[in-house]
């Protein structure tokens, strides 16, 4: 069976048999699994962790033997699969849920926005066809060619206590170990408040402006974080214009998530003074030299809301990265907590998972509030993992590798696990240990992580050690608590070298 449409939604009956679900979270940080179908999908007992984590409109279900799965999903059993894939995400977002019922499963198409063409089928070879599906979807979307690119960051060695003197000591003692980056990234702590990214904040004691000469007289790129849809309350850019704000059906404000120790709100996307400005400060920050732009919480430019000229909200978040991309111009452009397809064709690369941490769960969490978007090592591997065919529509960033031995609560194992990983996606690589704490194992480590590897595929989805596919064809992660084929829990065990093409 094959079917195409285009269609709001859509109903197909299939045989009862017991299937293992292949799903996609809606953007960076939802879970993406590979699990029996008739578990139950974990629904975060927060809404705010929803909206911020996941998506409020199409949420999971919280139910035993329903499962909902973003643009792809794949009912897998001894023999093939039924694959549903949308071919295009840029006027909407496609939600499949499939079912268990009385002597049937059923899986139905839901459509937030103008319909986009779909299709549902039956095949014999799985990971082929849905690899071939993802380039027939990279291609209707415009996905760029890309090269891989080595990236230091600043947030998992400083958080938001950064200082311009900390960030230049990294660059500084990077080239004195002549360590392979293409770029040195800024994160998080160099603004007055969210929306107030051209004012400095005190303690961060330096100007963002100079940076970019600085780095470059080093020989590397200049880089910088940004979460250009949200702005806080306290901000001077809501001040002067809360009427640029996403507002609700009551007329009031958007609440986008709560951080930062406050909550934050969604800028209208649909609105052209804001367009207006995403394109100007994406300029401005060019005009100071820098070429690469991580931009985070994008999630929030898609949230339900009301918007003008009768524009979806996936078409609204498109123009306003359109807006950005058009001000940074050549510059480089990673996703992050961002609608993954939607985004496709307008970013360079896209994170892939949630945070990394140096732990390797955080189990009270992911029991007590239901909640897999948590940083930590295991979701990162069970996230990306599973979403090996989104090589095709961006370059993959699974986050960085955690090399230092320091302030890390990760074994070697789990390290070697991470580094595998980083591997098998063949994507964007990066790191965020502060280079002074490294020993020289450590440095090992980090070099070995900055070698590009040939990205790697799952041989089976049938067979797997966790919930996620395991078995790729150079590597067999095992992300359980048990011994599984002589693998120790949270290890992982090279099975052939792929040749660099």
């Amino acid at each position: 069976m094959q079917d195409r449409l285009t269609t709001q939604t859509h109903t197909w009956i299939l045989p009862a048999q017991p299937y293992q679900i292949l799903l996609n979270g809606y953007q960076s940080w939802s879970d993406a699994d590979l699990r029996d179908l008739s578990d139950v999908q974990q629904r975060p007992i927060l809404d705010e962790l929803v909206k911020q984590g996941y998506d409020i409109q199409f949420p999971p279900s919280g139910e035993k033997g329903i499962w909902r799965s973003h643009h792809l999903i794949a009912l897998i059993t001894e023999s093939g699969a039924y694959v549903g894939f949308a071919l295009s995400a840029k006027t909407s977002v496609s939600c499949w849920e499939a079912r268990i019922e009385a002597e049937k499963v059923t899986v139905t198409l839901l459509t937030d926005g103008p319909p986009e063409e779909v299709v549902f089928e039956w095949t014999d070879a799985p990971i082929e066809r849905i690899e071939e599906l993802s380039r027939q979807f990279a291609h209707n979307m415009q996905a760029p060619q890309w090269k891989p690119v080595r990236v230091w960051c600043s947030w998992y060695s400083y958080y938001r206590n950064i200082t311009e003197h900390d960030f230049l000591e990294n660059a500084r003692l990077a080239r004195e170990l002549s360590l392979p980056f293409d770029c040195f990234q800024l994160d998080d702590g160099y603004q007055n408040d969210l929306g107030d990214w051209l004012e400095k904040r005190p303690s961060f004691q330096g100007d963002v402006a100079r940076i970019p000469a600085q780095i470059e007289a080093l020989g590397f790129k200049a880089g910088l974080w940004i979460a250009p849809f949200i702005a806080s309350p306290t901000s001077q850019l809501f001040r002067d214009h809360p009427d640029w704000f996403l507002k609700d059906e009551k007329g009031q404000p958007v609440v986008a998530g709560d951080n930062w120790d406050n909550d934050y709100y969604a800028l209208d996307l649909s609105q052209q003074e804001v367009l207006d400005w995403l394109e100007e400060l994406a300029c401005t920050f060019k005009s100071h030299g820098y070429t690469y732009f991580k931009l985070d919480f994008l999630f929030a430019g898609a949230l339900p809301g009301v918007r003008r000229g009768g524009l979806s909200r996936t078409e609204a978040y498109r123009k306003g990265l359109e807006a950005f991309k058009r001000g940074a111009g050549d510059a480089f452009i990673l996703g992050c907590g961002a609608p993954l397809a939607q985004s496709v064709g307008l970013v360079d690369a896209m994170r892939i998972g949630p945070d990394v941490a140096p732990v390797w769960d955080d189990g009270s969490r992911r029991r007590w509030v239901k909640d897999g978007s948590h940083p930590s090592l295991k979701g990162t591997l069970q996230t990306c993992l599973s979403r090996f065919y989104q090589y095709h529509w961006y370059m993959p960033d699974p986050d960085v590798m955690i090399a230092r031995q320091k302030l890390s609560l990760l074994s070697d194992m789990e390290r070697e696990a991470l580094l595998r990983l980083l591997q098998v996606c063949g994507g964007l690589l990066a790191s965020s240990d502060p280079l002074m704490l490294l020993e020289k194992q450590d440095l090992d480590v980090l070099r070995t992580s900055l070698d590009f590897q040939p990205r790697d595929l799952p041989r089976t989805l049938q067979e797997r050690f966790g919930v996620a596919p395991t078995h790729y064809h150079t590597v067999t992660f095992n992300l359980t608590e048990d011994l599984q084929d002589g693998i120790f829990p949270h290890g992982s065990r090279v099975e052939r070298v792929l040749e660099r093409v």
